[in-house]
């Protein structure tokens, strides 16, 4: 497979970008830290699973955006709904009538919760969780679980990180933090009487499933303590069900956060919950205290729910869901024969499910190592898969972006294994290794 060596205007854009925009790009996690020295500076255009950088080198994508785009790059009906809703107008002074249509079609797909409200970020609608939750119990704390990686970069969440840098002590505090599929950890925080947690907020899974009823039995904890139950939906939402990862796993929440996958890369979110704790944002409690919820001039503009009610029709007629369940299945059994024959099982393992999985990489030591990390993404960025270590098939990953993708990842074990061997990735590694984006120091 050739090898690409061509990156002069990745280069200096690389080398630009930095005077103007502070960490280079306006996601830490798609910045140059988060890539070996071979990663595409920039896109510039993209098409079903296939994207294209400044030097018109082509990859096939793995991560899709970050998983945001869950069809495919400039998938067509999704772009049309988008062109058509813009020719109509994207703002005005009164409610536009998509944002009925859309909140009853998103309603009533996901079956979670009796009313929503629409965002454009993640961090908007989780932070608007836990104002709802605080209001509603009278409480203070949340409760999140700490090896999630990521809920908002409003300062109740970032408290907990390394990157507490600019947040006032007396912050953190507000924040408490357990572990999933650690019972007894939740049972602790909600020990007391006086615990003040108005919520608990984690994903219903990530990449190690949920055992002993685990979401059931802290769902069930929170009803009887009086603490507000809130899923984090923006990652695992459209992936494992329609319906999200906890409706999947016959659990209900009390509050639902979505985004990402839910309009094929444009920007929509969506707070869904119990009515009688989502009216306290409302305004037909004439008398009573009002809480200012969301408000944001464009987190109803009509592209991005336009997107989101083309994203769910398209899913709905071509039963995406199944199919990217099928093809994920496909592609990991083929992924795990590469390792097999390779001898790197106690190097690479494989975590997750179909619909989402991840490369976790180790030394020959058996420790997680960001230098072996990066030598992967490496030898899989240099034969054309844009590759951070997340494989999210989708309906765009058709048999020859499968195909290209097992024969890429074959070359780059060769690559792994001859490192392993070497007990170090000197003489293999160009650069330097990647970074965790969340540390305490730059």
């Amino acid at each position: 497979m050739n090898k690409i060596i061509n990156y002069e205007l990745s280069r200096r854009f690389s080398a630009e970008i930095h005077d103007y925009v502070p960490g280079g790009a306006h996601t830490y996690s798609k910045g140059d830290d988060q890539f070996p020295l071979n990663a595409p500076g920039a896109i510039v255009r993209g098409k079903g699973a296939r994207v294209w950088d400044l030097d018109d080198n082509e990859f096939i994508d793995c991560s899709m955006g970050l998983t945001s785009v869950c069809i495919g790059h400039g998938y067509e009906p999704v772009a049309q709904a988008v062109c058509d809703a813009a020719f109509q107008g994207t703002n005005f002074q009164r409610p536009a009538a998509i944002e009925l249509e859309a909140a009853k079609l998103f309603l009533e797909t996901v079956e979670s919760g009796d009313m929503v409200k629409f965002a454009k970020n993640g961090s908007t609608v989780v932070t608007a969780a836990v104002k709802l939750a605080r209001a509603f119990t009278g409480r203070n704390r949340v409760a999140v679980a700490k090896e999630h990686n990521f809920f908002s970069f409003d300062d109740w969440f970032i408290s907990t990180t390394p990157c507490d840098l600019g947040i006032p002590t007396h912050v953190r505090s507000m924040t408490a933090t357990f572990s999933y599929n650690n019972y007894s950890s939740v049972e602790a925080l909600l020990a007391d009487n006086d615990h003040d947690i108005a919520c608990l907020i984690m994903e219903p899974v990530k990449f190690d499933p949920p055992v002993d009823n685990f979401l059931h039995k802290v769902a069930a904890l929170c009803k009887d303590r009086g603490v507000v139950f809130v899923m984090d939906e923006m990652v695992s939402g459209f992936k494992w069900d329609i319906r999200g990862a906890h409706n999947f796993y016959g659990v209900k929440a009390d509050l639902a956060t979505w985004g990402k996958g839910i309009a094929n890369g444009f920007s929509a979110c969506a707070l869904t919950g119990r009515a009688d704790i989502m009216e306290l944002g409302g305004i037909r409690r004439e008398g009573d205290d009002k809480l200012f919820l969301i408000s944001t001039t464009h987190g109803a503009e009509t592209i991005g729910l336009a997107a989101m009610v083309a994203t769910i029709q398209a899913f709905k007629q071509h039963d995406m869901i199944a199919s990217n369940w099928g093809r994920g299945e496909a592609l990991k059994l083929r992924l795990e024969q590469v390792v097999a024959k390779h001898g790197l099982g106690k190097s690479l393992q494989l975590l997750g499910y179909p619909c989402l999985f991840i490369l976790a990489c180790r030394n020959a030591a058996g420790e997680a190592d960001d230098a072996f990390r990066t030598l992967m993404l490496q030898e899989m960025i240099a034969r054309g898969v844009l590759f951070q270590g997340m494989f999210y098939p989708t309906w765009s990953h058709q048999q020859a972006e499968i195909d290209h993708l097992v024969m890429a990842f074959d070359e780059s074990c060769a690559i792994y294994r001859k490192a392993i061997d070497a007990g170090t990735t000197n003489q293999l590694l160009m650069g330097r290794p990647v970074k965790p984006v969340f540390r305490k120091k730059i």
